[in-house]
C-alpha cells in the first residue's frame, strides 16, 4: 500500500507535466495575443509622435490612420489584423523619416563600435 502512493504521485506529476507542455507549445504557435499589439501600437505610436513633432510631412496623416485603424482592430479584438495596422504606421513613419535613425534601430550600438569610440583603439 505504501507503494502505490508515491507510484501514483509520479504519474500525476508526469501528466501535469505533459498538459503544461502541450499547453505551452501551442500558445508559442498560436496567433498573436493582445499584449503582442499593444506592443506593436505603442511602438508605432512613439515613432509617430516623435515624427509629429520633426517633421510637417502630409503622409503623417496617413500613419494616423492606420494607428487609428490598430486601435479599432485591437478593441475589435482582432489582434494579428492590429499588429498589421501598427507596422502599417510604423512603416509610413520611417518613409516619412527617411535616413534619420529610429528610436529602435541599432544605430546605437553602431555608434558604440565606430572607430574611435572601440575599446580597442
Amino acid at each position: 500500500m505504501e507503494t502505490i502512493a508515491p507510484f501514483k504521485l509520479w504519474i500525476c506529476l508526469a501528466a501535469i507535466g505533459c498538459v503544461l507542455g502541450t499547453v505551452s507549445a501551442l500558445s508559442i504557435q498560436a496567433r498573436p495575443s493582445a499584449s503582442n499589439a499593444i506592443t506593436a501600437i505603442r511602438v508605432a505610436h512613439l515613432e509617430l509622435f516623435w515624427a509629429k513633432i520633426a517633421f510637417r510631412d502630409p503622409a503623417v496623416h496617413e500613419a494616423e490612420f492606420h494607428l487609428d485603424e490598430a486601435w479599432s482592430t485591437l478593441r475589435d479584438r482582432r489582434y494579428e489584423q492590429s499588429v498589421f495596422a501598427a507596422y502599417e504606421a510604423l512603416q509610413r513613419v520611417r518613409d516619412i523619416k527617411g535616413g534619420v535613425p529610429s528610436l529602435y534601430s541599432g544605430h546605437w550600438n553602431r555608434k558604440k563600435s565606430e572607430s574611435g569610440n572601440s575599446p580597442e583603439s
